[in-house]
């Protein structure tokens, strides 16, 4: 008897500690993040990153419980059957994110050997102080390397005004990208896009109204789209589905500390996209 009382004891214990670290880690993460890429008191708020913070909380309250035993009553209150299917969810839920975490990575990267005419360079945000965060930085840095060994080619820089934006990101994005040496000239600004199919929808138009031809033959030609590793799969997707016939990812590092954040939010984005896709068959052929 002892010794079952001494043992339900340190698992109990055991799990306020748990708990206790889980939580204390995941409020430490959305702190971190949000200094190294500072934004809006809203939309720091509205973003992803808030997810952190509500496990944190999730995590406080479950330590909380344990030490005051209610998180066993609980339990011991939920039926047989009611268990299985929790059981059963969180598993479909774990093989779900497994499944588009592999789709995630593994896109089709381009090898830098191919023609491509045209580049589309992807937005991903910009702070408050109207900069580009690092994982954007990333991104332009890795789209002037591919534009001078691409001589010939045009790129769009694109992104319109967040809802909690000071600017159009492609405002920024553009003389960044010039910075680098590129030739302004070759840099196209799109800044009315709101999501990543109007980024397709607006470069696409762009780069027809340049070469005076028609967005069916922009859409017939090699495109490279330049974005962060973690978005390549769904954005070439997306152009996919918008029929871009030949489209190479050129993806950019993300930065360590947001590995976490980053992909967790994108296996989200792609089960969204694809439910959409499954639900109303869009986005659709331009």
């Amino acid at each position: 008897m002892i010794f079952f009382l001494m043992r339900d004891k340190l698992i109990s214990t055991m799990l306020s500690v748990i708990f206790l670290i889980l939580s204390i880690l995941s409020g430490a993460y959305f702190v971190l993040i949000n200094i190294a890429s500072p934004g809006t008191f809203l939309g720091t708020i509205f973003s992803f990153s808030a997810v952190w913070l509500l496990i944190a909380v999730f995590f406080a309250l479950l330590f909380v419980f344990e030490r005051q035993k209610i998180l066993k009553k609980i339990l011991l209150g939920i039926s047989k059957t009611s268990k299985i299917i929790l059981v059963s969810f969180i598993c479909a839920g774990v093989f779900i994110a497994g499944l588009n975490l592999f789709f995630i990575c593994t896109p089709r990267l381009s090898d830098g050997n191919e023609n491509v005419r045209y580049v589309i360079v992807l937005g991903g945000g910009i702070t408050k102080d109207a900069k580009l965060t690092d994982s954007v930085q990333n991104r332009v840095r890795v789209a002037s390397e591919y534009l001078k060994s691409h001589p010939t080619s045009l790129a769009v820089v694109t992104g319109g005004k967040g809802k909690f934006a000071p600017c159009p990101e492609s405002d920024v994005l553009k003389p960044v990208l010039a910075s680098y040496g590129i030739d302004e000239n070759r840099i196209l600004a799109e800044n009315k896009a709101k999501d990543t199919i109007q980024n397709f929808m607006f470069s696409a138009e762009l780069f027809a109204e340049h070469d005076g031809i028609s967005v069916e033959e922009v859409l017939a030609s090699p495109v490279a789209i330049v974005t962060s590793d973690f978005h390549i799969a769904r954005a070439e997707r997306l152009a996919s589905r918008m029929g871009f016939s030949d489209v190479y990812g050129v993806a950019s590092k993300t930065p360590p500390l947001f590995i976490l954040n980053s992909y967790c939010r994108e296996i989200c984005s792609y089960v969204k996209l694809n439910l959409r896709i499954l639900l109303t068959g869009k986005p659709k052929h331009l």
